[in-house]
């Protein structure tokens, strides 16, 4: 079990993004962008090796994203809105994502053993995610499903900062 560490506000956004160890050192890069039907996620490994990618499939306030590694599709996910927690499917690979977009705590089971856990750390620089995640296999996989998550906070953001500046508009006219 280890911990890996990036920067909060730079996750899912476009460009690079670096994820380190506890020592301080790059482990993978992640680099892509959103928001169009065929945006792409790549994480990387240090030394340049292709380690997972995200496949955003579809558009819509459910977008549908999908994880390869290599060629082969290994899983795929949705988001659904419930009351309170956020429970993700996460399928093929049969893990369970429940945690809030708005504290950004979460927690990824396989049955009943602890896959990852994301936590916001407050880091020299700013605010940090903090991954701890159970095993080095699973750790691309864990942190493609972080940058969904993490796009999907941000973007839930912009919807309600845009549904109340527009409801504040409607009220005036």
């Amino acid at each position: 079990m280890r911990q890996l560490y990036a920067r909060r506000r730079q996750f899912s956004l476009q460009g690079t993004t670096v994820v380190k160890d506890s020592n301080n050192n790059v482990i993978y890069t992640l680099m892509g962008a959103w928001g169009s039907r065929q945006g792409v996620l790549s994480l990387y490994h240090i030394d340049g090796r292709l380690a997972a990618e995200i496949k955003q499939r579809s558009l819509g306030v459910f977008p549908k994203f999908e994880l390869y590694q290599g060629n082969r599709q290994i899983g795929s996910l949705r988001r659904h809105y419930g009351v309170g927690r956020d429970m993700i499917f996460v399928k093929q690979l049969n893990w369970l994502v429940i945690g809030n977009l708005m504290t950004f705590n979460y927690r990824v089971f396989h049955g009943r053993e602890l896959i990852m856990q994301i936590t916001e750390v407050a880091g020299t620089s700013g605010t940090d995610l903090e991954f701890t995640i159970t095993h080095e296999e699973d750790e691309p996989f864990c942190l493609c499903i972080a940058a969904i998550l993490d796009y999907w906070a941000h973007s839930g953001k912009r919807q309600t900062k845009s549904i109340k500046s527009h409801h504040w508009r409607a009220s005036f006219n």
